[in-house]
């Protein structure tokens, strides 16, 4: 049986960041990856950790140094195309920007925005990390948002840029968004994450979020093409991570058309005092969700399937398969496979598997422990101030202590671009890391399940 062999052999905490991108170079024998010392607090606005990549022998080479980073996105460190290029964000003269370095040279380059995501050729979109942080998303810590006191503004939205050329624009904003099939007052606080391309890399999905004055958050499914033009909306409710299976088909874990979101989009709700609205959101789900013996604690979630058109049914990706939450990435090489992890059970176990859509297969690769540490509350606090205080009262200083210091790290599994092996960051041997794994034999191994033994691949809802 295979095991999980380690990647960085340096000094430090070691780590990539989110499972939605390729770490290796189209050569395969540089993996991207970020290091710092103290791992055990949110980042220090004041305090760059180091930029480089780790060799084929896990020999760490620093490129540089950064500020625009978080523990669960790194900071959007991908490479351009089949180039040894990379593109990474940074604060530069007191604005998130983006640098390019060059691994053969080591020539860098600063531009003028940031970059969530970036085509082969040169294309790159950005979001707003100052206000990102803010609303309690995967920002950037040190900078003010500039449209704090706008519910939807009109200036802040998904930024394009080309990295050669310097052509820049801003495809549509906030306010667009908020306004497109909904009322924009429903909401306080919108904002952009998770800018994701297609494997063609003609459309972005995105989430759309905003939250409800009963201390809540909805969030969007959205598409929209790289100029801007044919945005969808393919799902409103409690949506989470996701990945594009195909060009036109979107996984995401989540849960649509619940009672709580009926009840959120009614003419009552909206004419409710905001204190009660709260107290009748509890009221409605003890009512709705009494838990039954053998019943999933989470009634209604499930790897949900949108065609990326509107209007389009969805079907289920994995029913019984695959029953929670996790990060997902199809193989760039074969995107009938899968690689996703699971959150921490009962007693802190991580589990990584792949999963085969034509066959409804999983396979469980590894368990991976997270540590018992918590971080330092008293050190933790300062490196949260700028979140907007509603944020801090839906969450325990704890709890955002934890989920934005380098001791909350789920595994957040990513392909190598030939589909031979994945990476994943871990902290069960006590420090973080990247690990590797071998799956080359699993995804060239052909099923020898009997065809009516087989799950449907498709599951109508």
């Amino acid at each position: 049986m295979h095991k999980a062999v380690l990647l960085s052999k340096g000094e430090g905490n070691f780590y990539f960041g989110f499972h939605d991108l390729v770490a290796w170079n189209n050569a395969g024998d540089k993996l991207l990856a970020l290091r710092i010392d103290d791992m055990l607090t949110p980042p220090n606005p004041d305090v760059p950790c180091d930029i480089g990549y780790l060799d084929k022998e896990g020999k760490y080479h620093k490129m540089g140094e950064t500020y625009a980073y978080n523990y669960p996105q790194g900071a959007r460190q991908q490479w351009i195309g089949k180039t040894d290029l990379f593109i990474v964000n940074d604060k530069i003269n007191h604005a998130w920007r983006s640098k390019i370095y060059n691994t053969r040279t080591g020539e860098c380059t600063p531009l003028e925005f940031p970059t969530h995501v970036i085509t082969d050729d040169g294309w790159a979109f950005g979001l707003d990390y100052a206000r990102l942080f803010r609303v309690g998303g995967y920002g950037y810590t040190g900078l003010p948002d500039a449209y704090a006191s706008e519910n939807a503004p009109s200036g802040s939205g998904i930024i394009k840029h080309n990295v050669y050329t310097d052509e820049e624009t801003l495809i549509i904003s906030v306010a667009e968004v908020a306004s497109y099939q909904m009322n924009a007052n429903l909401g306080n606080n919108h904002y952009f994450t998770h800018l994701l391309l297609n494997p063609s890399q003609t459309r972005i999905a995105f989430l759309h979020r905003y939250k409800l004055k009963d201390g809540g958050e909805t969030t969007r499914l959205m598409t929209i093409n790289t100029d801007g033009s044919e945005l969808h909306c393919l799902a409103t409710g409690f949506l989470s991570h996701f990945d594009w299976q195909d060009n036109n088909h979107i996984a995401i874990w989540g849960r649509t058309g619940s009672s709580v979101e009926k009840l959120r989009s009614s003419l009552l709700y909206r004419m409710l005092p905001t204190g009660l609205v709260g107290k009748g959101k509890k009221i409605i789900k003890k009512l709705l969700y009494k838990p039954k013996a053998g019943v999933n604690s989470n009634p209604g979630f499930n790897w949900l399937l949108f065609t990326d058109a509107e209007g389009a049914p969805y079907s289920l990706l994995a029913k019984d398969v695959i029953t929670e939450d996790g990060h997902p990435m199809f193989c760039p090489a074969n995107r009938d496979w899968m690689i996703c992890d699971t959150y921490p059970d009962s007693e802190g176990i991580r589990t990584l598997f792949l999963f085969q859509y034509s066959t409804q297969r999983r396979v469980d690769l590894g368990t991976y422990k997270m540590l018992d540490q918590q971080p330092d509350l008293d050190k933790s606090m300062p490196y949260l101030q700028g979140v907007d205080k509603m944020v801090l009262k839906a969450f325990s200083p704890q709890q955002m202590a934890f989920t934005r210091s380098g001791l909350h790290c789920d595994l957040h599994p990513r392909w190598k671009g030939d589909g031979t092996m994945v990476a994943f960051d871990s902290i069960h041997e006590g420090s973080r890391q990247i690990y590797g794994f071998d799956v080359s034999d699993i995804i060239k191994s052909k099923d020898t399940t009997p065809a009516h033994e087989r799950q449907a691949a498709h599951y109508g809802v």
